[in-house]
């Protein structure tokens, strides 16, 4: 088993990224190379990227991106290499190979694991973690959800090679989009919190705000690194002024804004009542 384990569990584009930037180098945690591989919730079906097919691929990229035939190419890059052979190794995935991905950690307290997606999980979720992992440290991360959500829909048009066409996709499109339940779960905090709160207790589960990130970043690392009882790392300023999946800018134009707010509006007091509301967020 992994005798600690870090999860960062959304919400998605409110600076889980950033938090991992901040982070990935610190003595005290080792990421895997790949930083987001969302074992837990493929394995209760909320995804399936995970198949064999889909791992074999990212070992060819990472095959094509480091390999070259050059042997001191490889060399310099062997630890990433026989990583990425082991995850993309056996055809079915198992607990067992989940633990074998942190094996390149030798004397790292925690092992980390980011993945928007674990925020999602019920109670079968949840036990598979407790097979893995002795002790867990869960940290989920929020933000305005008006301006959350029109960050979700700018990098989702990125993320399919569209991102120019974000506001020529029409409001149909963006209508269609923010209706479908892959996307718009990632906006119910307080049905996610919830679910957090039924199945971690109070010291495994923390609760961050990308509002707080901004106003004061060296106070919240401090917070962060003092939940997970680490060593407490002065932060390198210009990390922490460095953007991360920046999307365009672009002009809400009226007719999406007012389809946004209502939509929000219906949760925005589910949101008071779970205790997730944050005094800066715009009301909606």
């Amino acid at each position: 088993m992994i005798d600690n384990l870090f999860l960062s569990v959304g919400a998605m584009k409110a600076g889980t990224t950033w938090l991992y930037e901040q982070l990935k180098d610190h003595p005290d945690i080792y990421f895997t190379p790949e930083k987001e591989i969302h074992y837990f919730a493929n394995k209760v079906g909320i995804e399936k990227q995970l198949n064999h097919r889909n791992r074999i691929i990212k070992l060819k990229q990472v095959m094509e991106a480091h390999a070259k035939g050059n042997p001191t190419y490889l060399s310099a890059h062997l630890n990433e290499i026989t990583w990425y052979a082991n995850y993309a190794h056996p055809k079915e995935i198992s607990n067992v190979w989940y633990e074998s991905l942190f094996a390149q950690n030798k004397d790292k307290l925690f092992c980390a694991d980011f993945s928007n997606l674990y925020c999602q999980m019920g109670p079968e979720g949840w036990e598979n973690v407790r097979k893995v992992a002795k002790k867990v440290k869960v940290i989920y991360t929020l933000r305005d959800p008006f301006e959350r959500l029109w960050s979700h829909y700018k990098f989702h048009m990125k993320w399919v090679n569209r991102e120019d066409e974000a506001l020529e996709a029409g409001f149909d499109h963006f209508k269609e989009l923010l209706d479908k339940p892959f996307f718009w779960i990632n906006a119910e905090y307080a049905e996610n919190y919830q679910r957090l709160k039924d199945n971690l207790n109070e010291s495994e589960l923390m609760l961050l705000y990308f509002e707080d990130f901004r106003a004061d970043p060296v106070k919240m690392l401090d917070e962060v690194q003092g939940f997970l009882g680490i060593e407490l790392i002065e932060p390198v300023q210009q990390s922490l002024e460095k953007k991360v999946n920046k999307t365009k800018s672009f002009a809400i134009p009226e007719e999406w804004e007012a389809y946004m707010r209502e939509k929000l509006k219906g949760g925005a007091q589910a949101m008071r009542d779970a205790g997730v509301w944050h005094d800066d967020w715009q009301e909606l």
